[in-house]
């Protein structure tokens, strides 16, 4: 198994930070995952899984996305995707990878992963390009009504104009993320034990340079216009109603308001798409590819992208 990383220029003169992990031998390939990590992250976190996929005859590529990971030139732009349209530019950042995969592989499907804010990412692409790709994972997503996020963007919007577009929303934070621990403060210090219930993962989290960091107000601000994009019913419905999508989730992950959000956008899904399917791993926080059960989620996710890869391929005579 070989492990690239490098800089790929897009279509505006940003370098995007990429990773490309894959099998010594390519003969067996079935396809390209691509992997959508989340906020305040980066996609070398999914080095074990990406690995056990390469495992099972998957090439995985990922970037990092706009103010994440190496992508972000400094720690200042940790946080920050863009000064305007910062979703519909990280969004389209995706699409852009996609092509990239197509011109080096062209002959192999695509599936993608996308989890917790890559998984508002992949909600988005699957509305706008969704024909692109054969399979869709959808991890550690969420729900919120139009009132709270329309809100929770005006909130942000008057910070981006006050402070400016890059300085960090502590205020925002406190109200969202940090609240996610609200259940779990008990248990430490560490402010993080909402994402697993593994210590040595709260542990490297909190210990790594480019995870955890605050988003900047044009940040906040994005992610909820985003948020309220992909939540509404009439933009659900326009994504390829055949695409076999599934909506995986910790019973206990603060983000999805502990199964009952990712339950609602399923629900939401359901109603639109033939081939949706969902489930919730009990005992599991938001990091489900960090618990001790991550072995069975593996295993589950590789099960559906290849049942989704074998039922697209073309029928033989």
């Amino acid at each position: 198994m070989a492990l690239k990383e490098w800089d790929q220029t897009l279509r505006d003169g940003t370098k995007l930070h990429m990773y490309e992990w894959k099998p010594d031998k390519l003969e067996n390939v079935k396809g390209i995952l691509q992997l959508v990590h989340g906020s305040a992250e980066h996609s070398k976190r999914y080095d074990d899984f990406a690995k056990y996929l390469v495992k099972n005859d998957y090439i995985v590529i990922s970037d990092d996305h706009r103010g994440h990971g190496k992508t972000a030139q400094n720690k200042e732009d940790l946080g920050f995707f863009a000064e305007e349209n910062g979703w519909e530019t990280i969004v389209d950042d995706l699409y852009e990878v996609t092509l990239l995969i197509k011109k080096m592989y062209p002959n192999l499907p695509i599936v993608m992963f996308g989890h917790s804010m890559g998984s508002f990412m992949e909600r988005e692409y699957i509305i706008k390009y969704g024909t692109n790709i054969s399979a869709a994972v959808i991890c550690g997503t969420m729900y919120h009504t139009k009132m709270v996020l329309k809100i929770s963007q005006m909130i942000a919007k008057h910070h981006q104009k006050k402070l400016g577009s890059k300085e960090k929303d502590q205020m925002v934070y406190n109200l969202s993320y940090a609240r996610f621990n609200k259940r779990f403060n008990k248990e430490g210090a560490t402010g993080v034990e909402w994402i697993s219930t593994d210590k040595k993962v709260q542990k490297a989290f909190k210990e790594d340079p480019l995870s955890g960091q605050v988003f900047s107000t044009s940040a906040f601000k994005d992610m909820f216009t985003g948020l309220m994009f992909i939540n509404s019913k009439k933009n659900i419905k326009k994504g390829p109603k055949d695409l076999p999508i599934f909506f995986i989730s910790g019973e206990d992950d603060p983000v999805g308001n502990f199964g009952k959000g990712v339950k609602k956008v399923y629900k939401l899904f359901k109603k639109h798409y033939t081939n949706v399917s969902f489930k919730l791993y009990p005992h599991a926080r938001h990091e489900i590819l960090n618990e001790p059960i991550k072995t069975d989620v593996y295993q589950d996710i590789l099960i559906f992208y290849n049942q989704a890869i074998k039922t697209n391929e073309p029928k033989k005579d």
